[in-house]
């Protein structure tokens, strides 16, 4: 009847179609077809609201954004309905693809199996199930597989030789001019590391090749593929006879001529790109500290610092009072023998830190978990005394062997060099890297609410003199520790231009200050250089007139800008300044828009130096290879928020090896555990909603209570909570307490929550070119994949800090250590 609403025949028809329904029903059905009849001059803009490509639609002088199944539904409408109409426009809104109605019809089937089926009417395979749904894909960072040579996709029928003289038919599912893939029957027994023969009977009747006798190989794996065949991977031996050569040119013409008909294969740089993004992902948002040490002569040193957005504010706090950095004095030589000492997989401690202040000079105190343990009469008067200083830090240790050879962990495109792809010598770099011997990350889980506990630890003020025994003695001369800023790519949100012109400033109390000069300029901020020092400190407002940009613009007032100062130089001299947002619009902001607008050609875009050409990227990569955190990522897709990637270095974290044991998968993690109670759906969801990509990490912390039946029964025995559950600090304890009393073991973590910036698509590019010649579909999906990813976590256990913290006993921290090796880490 929707389409004869209009007509003057509509109350007849409907008479007659509706005669059998009471009047009631009559009167609301027409009043309903009348609403959905209604000419309707709404937009329809589905971007980011469903899921499919949405493009332009033009119609009627507007233009719509819809995808190809709300076009096909909206053109039918207008059929239907002989123009745009609000039942039209619903239908539009309302398709199986929106991302709305989708998420609808998913709680609707799950109340209706909660109302249908009670937990006791499931089969126990039935009830396994939600825990086996919610998987995270699982990768290695700097797991890169090269291949010196293009791999084809070939599939023939080929015979294979074996020592004994025995021939079988065998399928070969790739091959390569160095090695190939065989499909060959399991109840063949073929051995590792033996050689064989392989006659290509197809290729020889169709290429004319005279082959007298077999291509060795060498059988690199085996490894089943179904209950009839197994797959073998062959490495083909070094062949120097004229026969050789000439099999290797053709397979060489061959492969290059066909590749694209074929299909290469393109396991390895698919891999290879999507570890690569993830990296570029985490690695700027990384929160603990990596600190580089070298072996000199038997002398261990502190030698750089890679620092992070997050982990700068780390390396500042142990800076002394002439800005030189006091690492190489924290992170001794028996402090590192005492890391060194633990079993390799549990080379992690406590640093417990605090400074003092004193006639201009900045004094540091610190001591490490096993220092206090060795000296329990002084235990609580350095945790008590030191939280009530502000400095109070907690810092959490952890060291990983590196080398040299990590520095250069480099992925090659197959059929290229790595000379190719590497921009600079990287020998040059060798000199400075080739003592590095050891990464100590360093990452701050110190909080209010941690330090509070601490703070009610009782001391006698009479001893105070007694803590000299950890303070760090003043030096004339330390040793040098730099630090080297990651570089991937620009994480500013704009580009800043280089430009010089007058700046008059003037200070809160509207005093003015020494004259200035711009150095170069954003939209929404400025640097600016004074050739006197500048009295003023972080967060001060200040105000300035431009006034030779203002004799080139009558649409803009460029006098009394509010600025905020963001950071001021060691010398005072220079600034840097953030535009302050007013009722009325920032005129400087909207100037500048307008002068980078008209005048981007003739701008030059500020670069920051780079002191040691190389180093970032060599110390990123030694890092990503040591790395014993635990890096999550959360991506989105339409309005859904999931955790979908997890990733480690070369040393799993425990909370790795703990959900390794929910299952056998080894490219997928179940995290069920994890976004319990909607962790990530809605409370990390609506904290990155609320976040910029250059905000500092939100910090949770996460407590697991294993039971000693937990993998048999993990929906009961896994028991997760994030901090944010309890509504005091006391419950937190209790938690503990009543878990350790029940022997339940117990672990905890401290997660880092960052927002992203945009993928680094220089950094994978060269491999996105190469996989989108031959799969330009698999390209677009690893960018779609990158694209999504909306937030970046980063967790560490911080178990053997919270139970000292929350005054559990040292013996059942004893105890509870000992079960966390039996049950996990091994």
């Amino acid at each position: 009847m929707k389409s004869l609403v209009q007509t003057s025949d509509f109350d007849q028809m409907f008479t007659m179609l509706t005669s059998d329904l009471p009047k009631s029903k009559q009167f609301l059905l027409k009043m309903e077809l009348k609403r959905l009849a209604q000419p309707c001059d709404y937009f329809i803009d589905l971007r980011g609201h469903v899921d499919g490509d949405v493009k332009p639609f033009p119609f009627q002088g507007k233009t719509h954004y819809m995808d190809e199944q709300a076009i096909k539904i909206f053109e039918q409408g207008i059929k239907q309905y002989g123009t745009f109409t609000l039942g039209l426009y619903e239908e539009v809104m309302n398709t199986d693809n929106n991302y709305r109605v989708m998420h609808r019809k998913e709680t609707e089937q799950r109340i209706r199996k909660a109302l249908n089926a009670s937990e006791s009417e499931l089969e126990p395979e039935q009830q396994a199930e939600p825990t086996n749904q919610h998987q995270a894909r699982f990768f290695q960072f700097a797991s890169y597989i090269n291949r010196i040579e293009e791999r084809m996709n070939y599939s023939i029928t080929v015979e294979v030789m074996l020592d004994d003289g025995k021939k079988y038919s065998a399928q070969t599912t790739d091959i390569s001019v160095q090695g190939c893939k065989l499909k060959l029957a399991k109840a063949i027994d073929v051995e590792l590391n033996s050689n064989l023969g392989i006659f290509f009977r197809e290729l020889e009747q169709e290429y004319t090749l005279d082959r007298q006798t077999p291509i060795r190989y060498k059988v690199l794996e085996v490894s089943p593929l179904d209950s009839k065949y197994q797959q073998l991977r062959l490495k083909r031996l070094d062949g120097t006879s004229e026969q050789d050569i000439e099999f290797s040119n053709f397979l060489d013409k061959f492969i290059r001529g066909n590749k694209r008909r074929y299909k290469l294969n393109l396991d390895n740089t698919l891999d290879a790109v999507v570890i690569k993004g993830y990296e570029q992902f985490f690695v700027p948002r990384m929160s603990a500290l990596a600190v580089f040490v070298s072996v000199h002569e038997g002398k261990s040193n502190p030698q750089c610092v890679l620092t992070t957005e997050n982990s700068r504010p780390s390396f500042h706090y142990f800076q002394d009072e002439l800005q030189r950095s006091v690492l190489p004095q924290v992170l001794n030589a028996k402090r590192l023998k005492q890391l060194l000492q633990q079993p390799s997989t549990q080379r992690s401690s406590q640093l417990f830190c605090f400074t003092h202040a004193s006639k201009g000079k900045l004094y540091f105190y610190s001591a490490t978990a096993q220092e206090l343990a060795e000296q329990p009469e002084l235990s609580a008067l350095f945790l008590g005394f030191g939280a009530s200083k502000k400095s109070w830090k907690v810092f959490q240790l952890s060291l990983q062997p590196t080398s040299l050879k990590f520095s250069q962990l480099q992925f090659q495109i197959p059929g290229t060099t790595a000379k190719e792809q590497t921009k600079g010598s990287p020998h040059l770099l060798d000199g400075y890297l080739k003592n590095l011997r050891f990464i100590v990350s360093m990452a701050d889980i110190s909080s209010e609410q941690s330090n509070s506990w601490y703070q009610q630890i009782r001391f006698d003020k009479a001893q105070l003199s007694q803590l000299n025994r950890f303070a760090h003695a003043k030096l004339a001369k330390l040793p040098f520790c730099e630090a080297i800023p990651v570089k991937y790519v620009n994480l500013r949100f704009e580009a800043r231009y280089l430009y010089k012109t007058t700046v008059e400033l003037f200070d809160s109390a509207q005093q003015a200050l020494p004259q200035s000069f711009s150095r170069d300029f954003s939209p929404n901020g400025m640097q600016i250089e004074s050739m006197l020092p500048l009295h003023i400190n972080k967060g001060d407002i200040v105000r300035l007139n431009l006034p030779d940009l203002q004799k080139i613009s009558n649409k803009y007032t460029l006098s009394h800008l509010p600025y905020e100062v963001m950071a001021v130089s060691k010398s005072g001299t220079i600034m840097n300044l953030k535009a302050l947002s007013t009722d009325e619009g920032h005129a400087g902001k909207q100037f500048f828009q307008l002068l980078i607008q008209n005048n981007r050609s003739k701008l030059t875009v500020a670069e920051e130096p780079v002191k040691h050409p190389g180093l970032a990227p060599a110390l990123r990569n030694m890092y990503v290879k040591a790395l014993d955190s635990f890096p999550f990522y959360i991506h989105r897709k339409g309005i859904r928020y999931d955790l979908k990637a997890v990733a480690a270095g070369s040393q799993l974290n425990s909370l790795h090896l703990l959900l390794q044991q929910l299952n056998a998968d080894k490219e997928h993690l179940i995290i069920e555990p994890l976004i319990k109670h909607n962790a990530v759906s809605l409370h990390f969801a609506n904290q990155l909603k609320n976040m910029k990509r250059q905000d500092p990490p939100t910090t949770y912390e996460l407590y697991i209570q294993l039971s000693d039946n937990w993998q048999q029964q993990p929906e009961q025995g896994f028991r997760c909570n994030y901090d944010y559950e309890f509504s005091t600090e006391p419950e937190k304890q209790a938690f503990f307490q009543q878990a350790i009393a029940s022997g339940s073991l117990v672990l905890a973590y401290k997660i880092w929550l960052s927002r992203t910036g945009r993928p680094d698509s220089d950094y994978i590019s060269q491999e996105l070119d190469y996989i989108s010649q031959y799969a330009i579909h698999k390209a677009k999906m690893i960018e779609e994949e990158l694209w999504s990813v909306v937030g970046v976590g980063e967790l560490i256990d911080i178990t053997d800090e919270v139970l000292l913290r929350f005054a559990i006993p040292p013996e059942q921290r004893a105890e509870q250590h000992q079960m966390r090796q039996h049950r996990i880490t091994g």
